[in-house]
Order: C-alpha cells, then sequence, then structure tokens
C-alpha cells in the first residue's frame, strides 16, 4: 500500500473499503477469465465448423468431378450410337432398293447372273 502524504481531505481506507476493493479486482479478474474463456470457446467452435465445411466441400467436390466425368463419358457414347443409328438407318433404306440389294449380294456371297465368269484378282 502507498504512502500518502498528509493531506486533510485524504484518510486511509478502512478495512471495509480495503475488502470492497478486493471483492471488485476479484471480480474483474473472473470477468476477464470468463471473457477470454468464451473467446477461446467460440474460437475453438469456428475452427470446429470451417474443418467440416472443408471436409463437406471435399465430398460433394469428388462427387461433381466423378460426376462430370460419368457425363462426358455418357455424352461420348451417346454421339457415337447417334452416328451409328443414321448409318444403320440409312443401311435399311438402302436395302429396300433392289439395284443395291443385288451388289451386296453378289460381291458378299460371290453370286454370279447366268453366263456371267468371275476373276479374282488380288489386290
Amino acid at each position: 500500500m502507498r504512502k500518502t502524504k498528509e493531506q486533510s481531505n485524504i484518510r486511509p481506507l478502512n478495512a471495509a473499503g480495503k475488502h470492497h476493493i478486493a471483492i471488485e479486482e476479484q471480480q474483474a479478474k473472473y470477468t476477464r477469465y470468463i471473457h477470454l474463456r468464451r473467446r477461446f470457446l467460440l474460437g475453438v467452435f469456428m475452427i470446429i465448423v470451417a474443418v467440416f465445411a472443408m471436409v463437406n466441400f471435399h465430398k460433394q467436390y469428388t462427387k461433381y468431378t466423378t460426376a462430370s466425368a460419368g457425363l462426358a463419358e455418357t455424352t461420348k457414347t451417346l454421339a457415337t450410337a447417334k452416328t451409328s443409328h443414321s448409318d444403320l438407318k440409312q443401311e435399311v433404306k438402302d436395302l429396300d432398293d433392289d439395284s443395291y440389294l443385288e451388289k451386296l449380294v453378289r460381291e458378299k456371297y460371290m453370286y454370279t447372273k447366268d453366263g456371267e465368269t468371275v476373276f479374282n484378282i488380288p489386290n
């Protein structure tokens, strides 16, 4: 405790005043402790939420990447199927034509007309 100069308007504290000041200091210290603890718990909570959000984002990104790859592959397969479908459609139209059908049978099965001779020439 500080010593003060003798002044007429300043008196040393009595025991009750000292006790009151000590209680106020303890309350201030406790309040600082509570605020520090709250800030610490809030920080821990925010870190947990951030980690949870990052894990969730990573899972969603992985699903998105997988789905995008599957979509690209399916799109490529669809384009191939459409091309094949149009080719087959054209072939069905051609098979309705008698001259094309005759040409196809002669090439594939080596059929000939009466009196016709076929010569096989190697390429």
